[in-house]
């Protein structure tokens, strides 16, 4: 028996290493976040299948330069042998008079080989060139993908750091209002206050827990946006090890810091109009003469009977090799319609670009002025909130002394509680506009 009990202990050991291992929470810093997302967001997935696709379709391009072998088996019975009519004159017969003859056998076998290389096409040449640049814009497509992602796991991970930080100010104002309370009610016991004060404050206790209750869920969701973001599991838990104060200590603007060549979408748009330029030259070199080279090689058996097996049957052979040049003259103007779409789309390309260039520079200039205004902002509403806490601080301690009323201790909860709400929308603000400078930036 005890036996039995040591092997089913050891059998369970793994079962349980295997269940905590998969029950284990993660932790991630903002960076490991972002690189987790990266790797595994959809969409940053069907980029990287874009850019496969792409590959493929450049070793299909190049493959048409490539020599082409083919091997062909033509086996043929004849149920009835074709008729030929011959002049009757030609076996001493009348004049217009026709003999009709079969000729062939009733089984016939052919084997083929055929070679071919093409030696020049223009289209073929600025083919090749094109689908490597095309590699190149789906590559820069994906780094935009990238940033994308980036932007939207850092703007999650801030989301909930500040519902973190909002629930800390929440515990705070339980804290002192629980305190508060307490203090009123003992005070009423002995007479020196109002019910209604008492009562006052179980309402702002009561409203606070339920605040309390919500953030609880909204940071649920929260993290859940931001799994979803990262291309994590819902069902996954996660810890941020980061926190606001890292965070915003971590990035410094730099004054002359605008270059916009850093930015993905602009390499999209340039490498765009680089593929819109080869487009032009494929099209062009459509005039250009084509130079292939070919040869084959076939046997031919021709037999009364299937017995193709049979090798002292004679095969007769057939060989050859050639150079094709094709030469086009005149199609409709099929090509000259061709360019000059080519070119239609090479114009629209630059003026994509040139609308990329300055809307990159537009965004550096708003998301500059909106991230140091918010930072400006955000210092403010700390002192505000400072200043609201030292306003509600003397208005209790007067209350308490008598010298104070409950107006004035009501008017400096508000100014405690509009306080923290405008300092959370500042820091949301600044964490957001800075995310929005980042990216303008180039730096995600």
């Amino acid at each position: 028996m005890n036996y039995w009990k040591k092997w089913s202990a050891l059998i369970l050991i793994p079962v349980l290493i295997q269940v905590n291992a998969f029950a284990q929470t993660q932790s991630f810093t903002m960076v490991q976040a972002q690189e987790y997302g990266v790797q595994n967001n959809t969409d940053a997935k069907r980029a990287q299948l874009d850019v496969a696709d792409g590959e493929r379709t450049k070793k299909s391009t190049t493959s048409m330069g490539l020599p082409q072998v083919d091997f062909g088996l033509d086996y043929t019975h004849y149920i009835t042998l074709p008729t030929q009519l011959i002049p009757a004159e030609f076996f001493g017969g009348e004049p217009g008079q026709f003999e009709e003859l079969q000729f062939g056998t009733p089984e016939n076998m052919n084997m083929n080989f055929s070679a071919s290389q093409l030696l020049f096409s223009g289209p073929y040449i600025y083919g090749l060139q094109a689908a490597k640049v095309y590699i190149e814009l789906l590559q820069y497509q994906s780094k935009v993908t990238e940033t994308d992602i980036r932007k939207n796991v850092e703007l999650a991970y801030f989301n909930v750091l500040i519902l973190d930080e909002q629930a800390r100010l929440l515990e705070k104002d339980i804290t002192v209002i629980e305190k508060t309370l307490f203090e009123m009610g003992e005070m009423y016991k002995q007479g020196f206050v109002e019910e209604v004060d008492v009562d006052r404050l179980r309402i702002t206790n009561s409203n606070l827990q339920t605040m309390e209750k919500n953030l609880v869920r909204q940071k649920e969701v929260a993290k859940n946006l931001l799994k979803f973001q990262m291309g994590m599991d819902l069902s996954e838990d996660i810890i941020l090890t980061d926190s606001l104060t890292t965070i915003q200590d971590n990035f410094i603007l730099m004054e002359n810091d605008q270059n916009y060549l850093t930015r993905p979408e602009f390499n999209v748009a340039q490498t765009n109009v680089d593929l819109n330029a080869l487009n032009i030259k494929v099209n062009k070199a459509a005039y250009f003469p084509t130079l292939a080279l070919y040869g084959s090689y076939s046997q031919v058996a021709q037999r009364n009977q299937f017995n193709f097996l049979a090798w002292d049957n004679p095969w007769f052979e057939t060989s050859l090799v050639g150079v094709k040049l094709s030469l086009p003259i005149f199609d409709g103007l099929h090509r000259s319609a061709a360019v000059q779409e080519a070119t239609i789309g090479f114009n629209r390309a630059q003026l994509t670009q040139i609308d990329v260039t300055r809307g990159i520079q537009l965004e550096i200039s708003q998301y500059t002025s909106e991230y140091l205004n918010a930072k400006e902002e955000l210092d403010n509403q700390l002192s505000n909130m400072e200043l609201a806490n030292k306003i509600y601080s003397r208005a209790l301690t007067k209350y308490k002394e008598g010298v104070g009323s409950s107006l004035e201790l009501t008017d400096g909860e508000t100014t405690v509680f509009n306080a923290q709400r405008s300092y959370i929308n500042a820091l949301y603000n600044l964490l957001s506009s800075r995310t929005n400078l980042k990216k303008s930036l180039g730096y995600l």
